[in-house]
């Protein structure tokens, strides 16, 4: 392969990585607080390569408190936090998403629960 040849195949696989993972985003399960709760438990299972999105819409000035338990298992925030465990933070008005996925490949999926609580 030609110098121009390898930078081309490498733009081309730079852009459909970048929209597979768009793809993947644009595919967040909203949580949602059964009536009168402000808390919610997600139980799922975190593939080996990738991660899953979750979203959740809060009010400004609120108190967001998110903990993921599991073996290998973590959560970023987009725009607040990355790779944590638990993390409790003050809101926005604003709809936030929230990645889970293994913190080291596994060769096997791994079960967790996600826990969010808005008060």
């Amino acid at each position: 392969m030609t110098t121009r040849q390898i930078i081309i195949f490498t733009l081309a696989l730079t852009f459909l990585m970048l929209a597979v993972t768009t793809a993947r985003a644009e595919n967040c399960e909203t949580i949602r607080f059964q009536r009168g709760h402000s808390s919610a438990a997600i139980e799922g299972v975190a593939p080996s390569g990738s991660a899953l999105c979750y979203q959740i819409t809060t009010a400004a000035g609120q108190t967001a408190d998110i903990a993921i338990s599991g073996v290998n298992m973590m959560f970023s925030i987009e725009g607040v936090t990355d790779a944590q465990d638990k993390y409790r933070f003050t809101t926005e008005q604003k709809t936030y998403r929230i990645t889970v996925s293994q913190l080291m490949r596994s060769v096997t999926n791994e079960p967790f629960t996600l826990t969010v609580a808005i008060e």
